[in-house]
C-alpha cells in the first residue's frame, strides 16, 4: 500500500475529492475506483470520505493506493553489473550500457537491464513492479528511468506529456552539419521488407528532433539532441536522412570498423520532478568510451541534482547557452 497526501488550498476548496484526485494527484479512474472501496482509501484529515465529498482550505486529503503486483516476478532476476545514478522510494535511474536491451525479449530473456534490476531489488527485499519511463535502443547507452509503482509511473508519464520530463542525447555524427543548430521534422515509418529498419516516409508518423552542434573535429560533429516524439530509432533515422549518420551505426550508416566499439549515441541527461514531492531532479550519465576523448571533455561527469519546486515544462535548459 502507498498513501499520498494533498493539502488543500483556497483554489481547491469546494471541488469534489474525485476531481482533486484527477487534477491535482494525477490518479487514473481505475485507481480512484479502487480507493473508493478500500478501508481508509479516501480520507479528509484521517476520516473516510466519499469521492463526491468536498474539502476546505487547510484540509489534508489522503488516498491509499494498492500496488499492482500481478506482473511482479515475470522478469527473471539475474545478477549483473548495474550503475545506479539515482534512487528513492518511487524512482530509480540507471546508466544503461550500449549493447544491452532494456527489457527481456527474443534472444534476450536473461541478459536485459530489467533482469539486473529485478535481481537488485530482490536482494534489497523489495517486490515493487518496475515500469520504464521511455526506452532506449539496445545499442544506445545512458540514463534510463524506472518508476517503482503504478502511481509513480502514471505521474511520470503525465510529466512526459506536459514536457516536464526531458531527456537529452549526445550523438557523434559523420561529417559537418550544414547548420550549427536545427530542427529535423520528417515522418518516420517502417521500411518495407525489413523487420528492424525504419525510414523517413511520407506515410510515416510525425517525428521531430532538435539538434545543436557542440563541437566539430576530425571530420565529425558532436551533437546535443532532443526528441519531441518517440519514434523507433528516431535520432538515428533523422541524422542518416540528412546524410550524417551516427558513428558506429551498422543499420543506418556504414558502421565501418565500429561494430565492436558500439554506437555513438548516448542518453546523457534526464530532468524530471519527483512524482510525489515535486522536487526537480537532474540525472546525468558519463559519456562512454565509444565517444572519442574530445567529446567527453565537453560534457559534465556523472551527477545528480535535486532542487525543490516543479518546472512548468516550458523551459529548455541548456538550449539557450
Amino acid at each position: 500500500m502507498k498513501t499520498i497526501e494533498l493539502i488543500l488550498d483556497h483554489e481547491m476548496e469546494g471541488k469534489t475529492l474525485e476531481k482533486l484526485m484527477k487534477e491535482e494527484l494525477g490518479l487514473t479512474k481505475k485507481q480512484i475506483r479502487s480507493a473508493k472501496f478500500r478501508e481508509q482509501g479516501i480520507c479528509i484529515n484521517g476520516i473516510r470520505q466519499r469521492a463526491t465529498a468536498r474539502g476546505r482550505a487547510g484540509d489534508c486529503l489522503s488516498v491509499c493506493l494498492e500496488e499492482d503486483r500481478r506482473d511482479t516476478g515475470k522478469v527473471l532476476p539475474v545478477t549483473g553489473a548495474l550503475e545506479i545514478l539515482y534512487e528513492d522510494g518511487d524512482v530509480i535511474a540507471v546508466n544503461k550500457p550500449g549493447g544491452i536491451p532494456c527489457h527481456p525479449g527474443r534472444g534476450h530473456y536473461r541478459d536485459s537491464l530489467a533482469n539486473r534490476l529485478a535481481a537488485y531489488l530482490q536482494e534489497k527485499g523489495e517486490s515493487t513492479l518496475l515500469r520504464s519511463v521511455g526506452r532506449l535502443d539496445k545499442d544506445t547507452s545512458g540514463v534510463m528511468v524506472y518508476a517503482k509503482s503504478t502511481a509513480a509511473a502514471a505521474r511520470l508519464f503525465s510529466q512526459k506529456e506536459q514536457g516536464i520530463f526531458e531527456k537529452e542525447y549526445l550523438a557523434l555524427a559523420e561529417g559537418k552539419m550544414p547548420e550549427s543548430q536545427g530542427i529535423l521534422a520528417a515522418p518516420i515509418g517502417k521500411m518495407p521488407g525489413e523487420k528492424l529498419k525504419m525510414q523517413v516516409s511520407g506515410h510515416g508518423k510525425p517525428a521531430l528532433t532538435k539538434y545543436r552542434v557542440l563541437r566539430e573535429r576530425e571530420g565529425y560533429s558532436l551533437l546535443r539532441c532532443r526528441i519531441f516524439t518517440g519514434r523507433t530509432h528516431q535520432i538515428r533515422v533523422h541524422l542518416s536522412w540528412t546524410g550524417h549518420p551516427i558513428v558506429g551505426d551498422v543499420l543506418y550508416g556504414d558502421g565501418e570498423n565500429r561494430e565492436e566499439q558500439g554506437l555513438a549515441l548516448h542518453s546523457g541527461k534526464a530532468v524530471f520532478c519527483q512524482p510525489f514531492t515535486g522536487e526537480r531532479i537532474l540525472v546525468s550519465a558519463p559519456v562512454p568510451a565509444v565517444f572519442p576523448a574530445w567529446c567527453r571533455e565537453d560534457y559534465p561527469e556523472e551527477r545528480t541534482e535535486k532542487e525543490t519546486g516543479r518546472k512548468t515544462g516550458k523551459e529548455e535548459p541548456g538550449w539557450q547557452k
